[in-house]
């Protein structure tokens, strides 16, 4: 390593000051209300009860009535409409008893629709050969095959071709007069609305001792966040991940994979990865749900395989993404939906130009991705880096000497001097 990029990397340590900024940034979502602030694991816990949750609709006696089994959930009448009262009049003809959409069982590439309407939280569906509302493949066939070259190509879904399917979906209820109601896409908390995800990721690189003092300001605002630890990295050990996860503040801890690196120990990237998550649940006795990559420090931990070991090695979620998207979403694994989410982080610490008004960049930024995601109704994870919360606070501390010093050594001999 060459002696500017050493003096490069100092710079953007000193300079990169987290903490001042990060606390306006969560006093001002906190000012707004209804954003919900939460770890990645909390809100993918919703998402899945959201997807696997029961909706009924039923027309009788000039009402239409819905029905949810999911606690706080929302219920809305497209578009923006939420309901204190699952009971609203109906005024159509010629309908009465459960509203089904029927998706026919012939539909190809059915499961691209079915993902789509979990998603919009339209939940009143079914698998059959008839029914009164019709989604056929001559009507979506398509549409699901356009829908399915652009997942392949861009690994997402794209806006218009969400809207399109609930398009659809309108047009059917319409003929009837009836409104498209459905599930809204976060919960109520504390009888408001929420209207976006406000979810902070903590990169544990280097500096796990600096977390305490980031989890006060965080409580102060009452945001939950999630921590990703490296299993088996070489600034802290077992003893600093055990403490860092039972201590009451931690509200999630999630992986910091390192599998390109490992898999020279491990024999393979997915043996890599299911000894990381291995190692770390075995230390804090409870189950990993989310992994993002370290860019690590001597190698890179993203290869075309990682996709695949994501899901294989039984991740909920993952959050190394900054493609544009704005909810969690599966992935094309070998031609299929993975079972795993990914989850795509808009804006990191790291990504903020460096200069004497960084504190003032980084707010801004953040604030105005904030904006952006909440016009989406989506959720914002923010990558952050502890060491950048106080780098003195860290290098001052005598018990993070050794292993910064054993890593340095190890570390300029593989690079060449000037």
């Amino acid at each position: 390593m060459k002696l500017r990029q050493i003096t490069r990397s100092i710079t953007r340590h000193v300079m990169m000051k987290n903490y001042r900024p990060y606390e306006k940034i969560l006093r001002h979502i906190r000012a707004r209300r209804d954003i919900w602030m939460v770890s990645q694991g909390e809100y993918m816990a919703w998402w899945l009860k959201r997807e696997n949750a029961i909706l009924e609709i039923t027309v009788s006696d000039g009402t239409c009535r819905a029905y949810t089994s999911l606690e706080n959930a929302v219920i809305e009448r497209f578009p923006g409409e939420f309901l204190d009262s699952p009971t609203i009049a109906y005024q159509g003809s010629g309908f009465s008893g459960e509203v089904w959409l029927t998706i026919d069982s012939e539909l190809e590439k059915r499961e691209l629709l079915i993902e789509l309407l979990k998603r919009e939280g339209i939940l009143n569906f079914r698998i059959a050969e008839e029914g009164k509302f019709l989604l056929s493949q001559a009507e979506m066939g398509p549409l699901l095959e356009d829908i399915h070259i652009k997942l392949h190509q861009r690994g997402r879904f794209f806006e218009e071709d969400v809207s399109a399917v609930r398009q659809v979906v309108i047009n059917k209820l319409a003929v009837y007069n009836l409104p498209l109601l459905r599930i809204w896409y976060h919960p109520r908390v504390d009888g408001i609305v929420t209207k976006a995800v406000f979810s902070p990721r903590h990169d544990v690189d280097r500096a796990i001792t600096n977390l305490a003092r980031t989890r006060v300001l965080e409580k102060k605002y009452s945001v939950s966040s999630t921590l990703y630890l490296r299993a088996f990295g070489p600034f802290y050990g077992d003893q600093e991940i055990r403490e860092a996860a039972t201590v009451p503040w931690c509200s999630e801890v999630a992986l910091h994979g390192e599998f390109v690196t490992n898999a020279h120990k491990y024999g393979n990237e997915l043996k890599a990865a299911e000894a990381e998550k291995g190692h770390l649940e075995r230390l804090i006795g409870r189950p990993i749900l989310g992994v993002c990559m370290h860019g690590g420090e001597l190698a890179f931990n993203t290869s075309e395989s990682t996709r695949g070991v994501v899901q294989r090695a039984g991740f909920l979620y993952d959050t190394t993404s900054r493609m544009q998207y704005y909810f969690p979403f599966k992935q094309v694994v070998n031609g299929q939906l993975s079972k795993s989410y990914c989850l795509v982080h808009a804006l990191g610490d790291i990504k903020i130009p460096v200069s004497r008004n960084y504190g003032r960049t980084f707010y801004e930024k953040t604030i105005a991705k904030m904006d952006e995601v909440y016009e989406q109704n989506g959720i914002f994870v923010l990558m952050l880096h502890p060491v950048y919360f106080g780098f003195w606070a860290y290098l001052f501390k005598p018990r993070n000497w050794v292993p910064l010093l054993r890593f340095f050594s190890g570390y300029v001999r593989q690079r060449s001097w000037c």
